[in-house]
């Protein structure tokens, strides 16, 4: 069930092409997980909700994911139906139409020890996420796999170390 973390195999011209071009700035790792190192922020300083699930979009965009056109198809979601899941997890993500500004499917995680308010709840996580056609439902599966364990949950909110986060989100099966 892991597809989602892992990218689909390139053909060779594919990974040359990646290789020499510097328009994204995606690190792709070696088993091809498109959650990033530089998709993780940790020890974030609290901030609004929609300051969090706008600094989400721009993650997501900054990785290539998403154009500037679906950042506020995420805020127009929130408003729409919280993206407060509980449990301290928010997953900002856009609307249905915001669907033809997903460039490629991918999820940031941004952690915020102190927490942010989203509608009576505060999130410690806030993982944005983008999927191609309906690949976001499979996206919202698997984040909450891998989150049911209360301790997992807890030790992501409050972790300083991102190889935690990778594996986490990277070992679900």
């Amino acid at each position: 069930m892991g597809f989602f973390f892992k990218n689909k195999k390139k053909n060779k011209t594919e990974e040359a092409m990646a290789q020499a071009s510097e328009v994204t700035t995606e690190t792709t790792t070696a088993d091809g997980m498109i959650l990033s190192r530089e998709g993780i922020k940790l020890g974030l300083p609290s901030v609004s909700m929609e300051e969090a699930i706008i600094a989400a979009g721009e993650l997501l965009r900054d990785l290539g994911y998403v154009d500037d056109d679906y950042i506020p198809a995420m805020i127009r979601r929130n408003e729409e139906a919280s993206v407060y899941m509980g449990l301290g997890l928010a997953i900002p993500h856009g609307t249905e139409d915001a669907k033809k500004n997903v460039k490629k499917s991918g999820i940031i995680v941004m952690q915020y020890p102190e927490g942010v308010e989203f509608n009576g709840g505060t999130a410690q996580l806030v993982i944005g996420i983008a999927g191609v056609g309906d690949e976001h439902l499979e996206i919202l599966a698997q984040i909450t796999e891998a989150v049911t364990e209360d301790e997992i949950l807890e030790k992501l909110k409050t972790t300083t170390d991102v190889d935690y986060i990778l594996k986490t989100f990277a070992n679900m099966e």
